[in-house]
């Protein structure tokens, strides 16, 4: 097992450098105080009740959240709603923010500019595209409305860190060196998950290098108190679920068991380090814990090859290659996994601000898609965009798109009029998904006028499209595996606010985390989010 005392001795030995241990103390008075401390702690890619359903083998995660005496003060959400896409960077974004991808400007990993012609992507070692994006749209973030209210913050995040009073970054430094053990442990440059947790809570308990003052050692022995807000995001479950250890994979594990496998063996002890801290330091009492996941994982069943969109597009429609630009080509595919997105330019008149003609640009790329043999056996539904007010007058603002029958369509002859009939309501669509209204409401919140695709596939439950064979699990689907997640609120502080334990059974968002933190800090709700406050059912203090 990779996670034993040989191999934590291992890292030491020739990382030194990375994380300038120092032991927390319990030397001195208490550091309490009547202000509430919240530590927001993210299991990314943590599925929904992994927790819950292995809490008796999880000693730390269990006195965190029912106390010593099992008579603790809890609050569990069982059923939170993420935004789509479920992944990674809209999914914090939106999380940390209160608002949909669509306010954020962060809608997706990776997208295509109508405007500029040029595709973002926020995937990058320093990891400040994000922040850029969000100061440039004046859009402010959990950290933000904290630092407004006149209380401090503290991050240890990848992503996001706008509006912190002290962000210990964990970007290049940490994927860097994370990803040299990976090469060392798998023989490939991949970043290895127990590795990025130990020194992301390390680097958050007592700094590394030079970073000491931006711990939560440092800024206890300068300020004498915890910030009021602490965001530690922990990367490695997701890592591990698209490439867990080989004997999981030997005897194909479900998603489920690599999970609970991977907080048991690391998350549970790193948690207990942190709980050791608080304690040690007279501060353990006074904190309360979220702790949140901004999305889930399914187990891969069936890999498509990428290649298979461009495939069948290429000898008609012009992609972009070394020779033909983004602005010269007529159609654009996305790199993705659960979806694959499709941007087509207005052929007749060369602008990618004109909405594609609907017979002679949409239904010609629709024909090709579906008699591609890979394409009909990964895909579930497709959805093309409407453009209301510009190719349909009569269509509600915030219709954004059809749904299409494809499959009575490939069969049939695929006259015009055959292409106009398969063309149906998103929520109709919706309602042959398990999650329903959530599909279309989020579909119709992710994309601006110039960011929005102009054809999505929606691949089947478990099989993507994907260039590397060997990932075992991904995200970003519209299934409940990786779009609904667990909320717990724990920790002796909590019963500073409620008394007894209680679950929330009506549905959450990922959105509702700063609502609820607001209120957990005694801040007032800020305007103009769309997320609510699902502990306004409750009789709090």
């Amino acid at each position: 097992m990779y996670m034993n005392l040989k191999r934590c001795l291992f890292f030491h030995l020739i990382l030194p450098v990375l994380c300038l241990a120092t032991v927390p103390s319990a030397k001195g008075a208490s550091r309490l105080n009547t202000h509430p401390k919240i530590v927001i702690i993210e299991f990314h890619g943590l599925k929904k009740e992994i927790i819950k359903n292995n809490l008796n083998d999880l000693p730390y995660f269990k006195e965190l959240i029912q106390g010593p005496a099992n008579k603790q003060a809890n609050i569990y959400i069982p059923q939170v709603f993420t935004t789509i896409p479920a992944a990674s960077v809209p999914a914090c974004t939106s999380m940390y923010t209160g608002l949909y991808p669509q306010q954020t400007g962060v809608v997706s990993t990776i997208w295509f500019n109508r405007e500029t012609t040029k595709i973002r992507t926020m995937i990058s070692y320093f990891q400040q595209r994000i922040n850029r994006i969000l100061i440039g749209n004046n859009i402010k973030t959990i950290f933000d409305y904290v630092g407004e209210a006149g209380k401090t913050s503290l991050s240890a995040m990848l992503m996001i860190d706008k509006g912190t009073d002290v962000s210990l970054k964990t970007g290049i430094f940490f994927w860097g060196n994370a990803s040299v053990v990976g090469l060392a442990r798998y023989g490939r440059w991949l970043p290895d998950p127990w590795y990025m947790d130990y020194k992301t809570i390390s680097g958050l308990l007592t700094g590394h290098v030079f970073a000491y003052h931006k711990s939560l050692k440092g800024v206890l022995d300068k300020r004498g108190t915890l910030p009021d807000l602490t965001v530690v995001q922990l990367l490695g479950t997701d890592i591990y679920s698209h490439y867990p250890e080989k004997e999981l994979i030997q005897r194909n594990a479900s998603m489920d068991d690599i999970q609970a496998h991977y907080t048991q063996h690391i998350l549970d002890p790193l948690m207990g380090r942190l709980m050791h801290f608080l304690k040690s330091n007279g501060v353990y009492s006074q904190t309360m814990f979220i702790l949140v996941s901004q999305q889930g994982t399914i187990k891969i069943q069936k890999h498509i090859p990428d290649q298979a969109v461009a495939d069948s597009l290429k000898d008609t429609f012009k992609l972009p290659n070394l020779i033909t630009s983004n602005r010269e080509a007529n159609a654009i595919i996305m790199p993705g996994a659960c979806t694959k997105e499709i941007y087509l330019k207005n052929r007749e008149t060369g602008d990618w601000l004109d909405p594609p003609r609907l017979l002679l640009d949409v239904k010609q790329a629709v024909d090709l898609l579906v008699d591609h043999p890979d394409i009909q056996e990964g895909l579930n539904e497709i959805v093309i965009s409407r453009y209301p007010g510009e190719r349909e007058d009569s269509a509600e603002m915030n219709q954004q798109w059809w749904a299409f029958e494809w499959k009575d369509y490939r069969k049939g002859p695929r006259m015009d009029i055959d292409f106009i009939q398969a063309l149906y309501s998103l929520e109709e669509m919706a309602r042959r998904f398990e999650l329903k209204q959530y599909i279309s409401e989020s579909l119709n919140r992710q994309y601006t006028r110039r960011t929005a695709p102009d054809i999505k596939l929606i691949n089947k439950k478990g099989i993507y499209f994907e260039r590397d064979l060997n990932k075992y699990g991904h995200h970003g689907s519209y299934y409940p595996d990786d779009t609904v997640v667990s909320f717990w609120l724990a920790g002796p502080g909590l019963s500073a606010v409620v008394s007894g334990r209680h679950t929330i059974k009506t549905a959450a968002s990922t959105l509702d985390l700063i609502p609820i933190a607001m209120r957990l800090l005694e801040i007032p709700a800020p305007v103009g989010l769309e997320g609510n406050n699902p502990l306004d059912t409750l009789p709090l203090k």
